[in-house]
């Protein structure tokens, strides 16, 4: 009820602010500021509005682009405190979230992650870079095994763990020099399936293994005993999709304290998960009621926001079709545009 109350105070305070969006959630980022003493950023999208996900042609994710916007809102922050940042995010691009963290660990002396609702996939991976993570008992996070594009012979494109196309060649593999006779069956099932896909899985499987074994032994793990191991164990957890069965599982609290990763439980400090949450539900409602769907900024002027937008193309008045009425214009779907503030 806390937090219900929470989002429609927020809303009444923004039309009350004649809808100052920006205003409102830059304030709300000062206030978190103000609590810990380090500045803090936000990066989070609109992934869980379907038609921002589909206007914005599914750019919700991590990508090349937000590293030169996380360069952007880093301008002028204090480095000598270190940085927080409240992560909101599906999850997209590991090399793309390496080279943030290669940016951010560059440039400040600790960074911590704030993620009050979801931060999956790739996004986990950035959070493994943290010397601490900062999550409430809605939180979750989420495993790091890498999907795969794959196409069908539809002209549709699905996602398939990449563990799971290696298990299913080895399930081909074995089923087959047993009875070649079943050839047949395995066909259509293994033609989309090349042998390059196979290395590309195990390449992505390493790739995320090895990047967060990495992060995990140089910053949340370097003042402890048998980094190395923990940080291991740790990723075999988070990279197993036969653990998970999901993509989308959720990993909590407990379960990544389980295995030794420094999480801090906010309800252990009230004042601090109130102002978060506060945050967070001026970060929703603007995706909610504006048309951004993708959010980097700090709380003093720094923005790199992008936006979908809705155009009405003219089009030459025709003869009309027989049985329908005429058609002056018709609407554009809508297209990503980037705003910098």
């Amino acid at each position: 009820m806390r937090n219900r109350a929470g989002l429609i105070e927020t809303i009444k305070e923004i039309e009350r602010r004649n809808n100052d969006f920006d205003g409102v959630r830059r304030e709300r980022i000062r206030a978190v500021e103000a609590l810990t003493g380090r500045p803090l950023i936000v990066y989070a999208s609109a992934f869980l509005n379907r038609g921002k996900v589909q206007a914005s042609g599914g750019e919700v994710g991590i990508d090349g682009n937000d590293k030169l916007a996380f360069d952007e809102v880093i301008t002028g922050l204090d480095r000598k405190v270190g940085l927080d940042v409240l992560m909101h995010s599906p999850g997209g691009q590991p090399e793309a979230a390496e080279a943030i963290v290669e940016l951010l660990r560059s440039e400040f002396p600790s960074l911590r992650f704030f993620v009050p609702d979801q931060a999956k996939s790739a996004a986990t991976m950035m959070c493994c870079a943290g010397d601490e993570i900062l999550m409430d008992v809605r939180s979750e996070l989420g495993p790091i095994d890498p999907q795969m594009v794959i196409p069908r012979g539809d002209g549709q494109i699905v996602f398939a763990p990449a563990q799971g196309i290696v298990d299913q060649f080895d399930r081909a593999k074995e089923s087959l020099s047993k009875n070649p006779e079943y050839l047949p069956a395995w066909l259509p099932i293994l033609q989309p399936l090349s042998p390059a896909l196979l290395s590309q899985c195990e390449d992505a499987d390493r790739l995320s293994r090895s990047l967060v074994s990495s992060w995990l032994i140089r910053y949340m793990f370097h003042d402890v005993d048998r980094a190395k191991e923990r940080a291991d164990a740790a990723v075999a957890f988070l990279a197993d999709a036969k653990v998970h069965l999901s993509h989308g599982r959720r990993i909590t609290i407990d379960q990544l304290q389980l295995y030794g990763m420094k999480v801090i439980d906010l309800r252990d400090n009230p004042q601090l998960r109130e102002a978060v949450w506060a945050l967070y539900h001026a970060i929703t409602w603007t995706f909610d009621r504006t048309s951004a769907f993708k959010l980097t900024e700090n709380g003093h002027g720094g923005a790199f926001i992008r936006q979908v937008i809705s155009q009405t193309i003219q089009l030459p008045v025709g003869l009309p079709i027989p049985g329908q009425p005429p058609s002056t214009s018709t609407p554009a779907k809508g297209k990503p545009k980037r705003r910098r503030r």
